[in-house]
């Protein structure tokens, strides 16, 4: 089992606690094999993590949470800035240009409401060109969770999960397990679109 933590915020994204040189050590305390850090809206303001796993030997794959219209995606395997995709964009659209671009788009916690209490729900079963969905959120509850995942299960899409920690002690709350090591970005992109793996809670580990 290789334990991977697909969704982590840090300061650098400005609305987290978490230090960069804080990260590996909470994940290896917290069981896990590697960890993706998803600041919003930017692939460059991770760049100090390269670093840190160069340092540490521990793989830290960068990606980028995006708010479309509709909801939030997961972006992996693609550096995608403001100038390629404004924010609020249709769903769609951004899920297509990522695929064309060789990365992978994942919509996040898609049950979830956000503060204004819209979320992308039902019209998740609408898109196009989903390999997977998050669908073991350390933030959402367990009836969106579910919700999530009945929805993949219909569609035949795959499930991850992540954490969305934004302080220290929620890291490893919820990852994606895979059957093989993933150091980079490429492999992880790889991994999703043609390996087995599955979402898991920390209190629920699977063997």
């Amino acid at each position: 089992m290789f334990k991977v933590d697909m969704h982590i915020h840090s300061v650098l994204g400005g609305d987290a606690i978490i230090q960069p040189d804080e990260v590996v050590a909470c994940a290896i305390n917290a069981g896990l094999d590697a960890i993706c850090i998803t600041e919003h809206h930017s692939f460059e303001l991770s760049q100090p993590f390269d670093a840190i796993s160069t340092d540490t030997g521990f793989p830290i794959i960068r990606g980028m949470e995006y708010k479309a219209k509709e909801g939030h995606l997961l972006v992996f395997g693609v550096n995608m800035s403001r100038t390629d995709m404004p924010s609020q964009m249709p769903m769609q659209q951004v899920v297509q240009w990522v695929a064309n671009h060789g990365g992978i788009a994942i919509p996040a916690h898609p049950f979830q409401p956000d503060m204004f209490g819209g979320m992308l729900g039902e019209d998740l079963l609408t898109l196009k060109q989903i390999i997977a969905v998050e669908t073991m959120n350390g933030s959402a509850s367990n009836d969106e969770n579910k919700k999530a995942e009945n929805a993949a299960q219909k569609m035949g899409w795959r499930m991850v999960g992540g954490s969305d920690a934004h302080g220290p002690n929620s890291i490893g709350k919820a990852y994606t397990v895979f059957q093989d090591k993933i150091n980079n970005a490429d492999q992880l992109v790889e991994a999703l679109k043609t390996s087995n793996y599955y979402p898991c809670h920390a209190h629920e580990q699977k063997v």
